[in-house]
């Protein structure tokens, strides 16, 4: 399989402040006029940064993507049962109404988070956790699918999206850590509620 190369806006910016010229470095324009060189706006590295930045978005998108089929696999469980065989009637649920566009990653998230506090599926502090993971996984995946992923000189990378007013998102090596560290936690909360639910269902 070959990887494809589409057209893609760059949006670079520089932020100066004119106190701080250094007018040695002036070049004469002539008629009065001078020059001051005000750095470099975009290069090769800026550019890989942002490629890197974009394919760690789209990472973002495919791994909510699996946290979504986790909570549709938790709900599938919670109100159909455990799987013993095909059934006509579970195949249409799964299909028509938990992977429907009509059912939303945010009702996903409230229904399996009201099904978790209900069954006593996870301690206090997890119920925390995993609730609060669902909700900044979703901010981070709007902002990569709605958002627009640029570069200024002095903050660096960041993407630009909006979220009930203009939000920016620095995308530092702290912010992936710490968004590999909440995929992962949530990732392993949903699992302790799955496992929970399926002991349950199969000892009541």
């Amino acid at each position: 399989m070959r990887e494809i190369n589409l057209p893609i806006t760059q949006t670079v910016s520089i932020t100066f402040n004119p106190g701080t010229f250094d007018l040695s470095k002036a070049v004469d324009m002539g008629d009065g006029r001078r020059q001051v060189p005000l750095g470099t706006v975009f290069d090769s590295q800026i550019n890989a940064v942002m490629e890197t930045a974009r394919r760690n978005g789209g990472k973002i998108l495919y791994a909510t993507t699996s946290i979504e089929q986790s909570l549709e696999s938790i709900m599938l469980e919670y109100f159909m049962g455990p799987f013993v065989g095909h059934e006509e009637r579970r195949a249409m649920f799964e299909h028509e109404v938990l992977q429907s566009s009509a059912l939303s990653y945010r009702t996903k998230k409230e229904l399996v988070t009201k099904i978790i506090n209900s069954e006593g599926l996870l301690e206090g502090k997890q119920k925390s956790a995993v609730q609060k993971h669902l909700h900044t996984i979703m901010e981070w995946r709007n902002a990569f699918a709605h958002g627009k992923v640029q570069h200024d000189t002095k903050t660096g990378c960041f993407v630009r999206y909006y979220s009930g007013g203009t939000k920016t998102l620095s995308l530092s090596d702290t912010y992936w850590d710490e968004v590999e560290k909440t995929f992962q936690e949530c990732v392993n909360f949903l699992k302790e509620a799955k496992q929970q639910l399926m002991n349950k269902q199969q000892t009541g």
